[in-house]
């Protein structure tokens, strides 16, 4: 795969690490998930914000851009800002720009799902629906068309098949 910033977005337990670390293993390519990278700082840099790890994740997605190698980030990506700069990032390094967002259209199955889904950052406990309802507060939805949008009512093989379509 030639250099393309992969970036998932969406709400907390839509889908996004699942699907993320599918590309990465599909393609191997680099993965860089926000909640590794924020259980890092909260074990060994206390003072750290959620920020701080968006900023750790795109300065080292930005290392491996300029060395012409595709990198996935996953994270909720909430601010309009933050997906400008990887954007700008990927431009800066002649990389492709490929953002998805996940989403669920079924409110009561994402509740669902959400108190079922597979934790794969060992030590980080996951997002409840009450954070997910805070996050909701200030997530800034992406302009139609920006981004590939999926929807996790859709079968998880569905989505999958989409989404290598949209990198090839």
């Amino acid at each position: 795969m030639e250099p393309t910033l992969v970036l998932f977005s969406g709400l907390p337990g839509c889908g996004k690490t699942t699907l993320a670390r599918g590309v990465a293993q599909q393609f191997r390519i680099p993965l860089f998930s926000k909640d590794r990278v924020q259980r890092v700082l909260r074990d060994h840099v206390p003072e750290a914000t959620g920020m701080d790890g968006y900023h750790l994740m795109l300065d080292l997605a930005e290392e491996q851009l300029g060395l012409g190698i595709p990198v996935v980030l996953d994270a909720v990506f909430p601010l309009m800002e933050l997906r400008q700069v990887a954007r700008v990032m990927a431009a800066r390094h002649g990389a492709q720009w490929r953002p998805i967002v996940c989403h669920y259209s079924e409110e009561e199955l994402y509740r669902r799902r959400l108190e079922e889904r597979v934790q794969y950052t060992p030590g980080w406990t996951p997002l409840g629906w009450e954070e997910v309802e805070r996050v909701r507060t200030y997530y800034q939805p992406w302009p139609d068309g920006e981004a590939l949008a999926l929807d996790a009512v859709e079968p998880i093989e569905a989505n999958f098949a989409r989404l290598v379509d949209y990198l090839r």
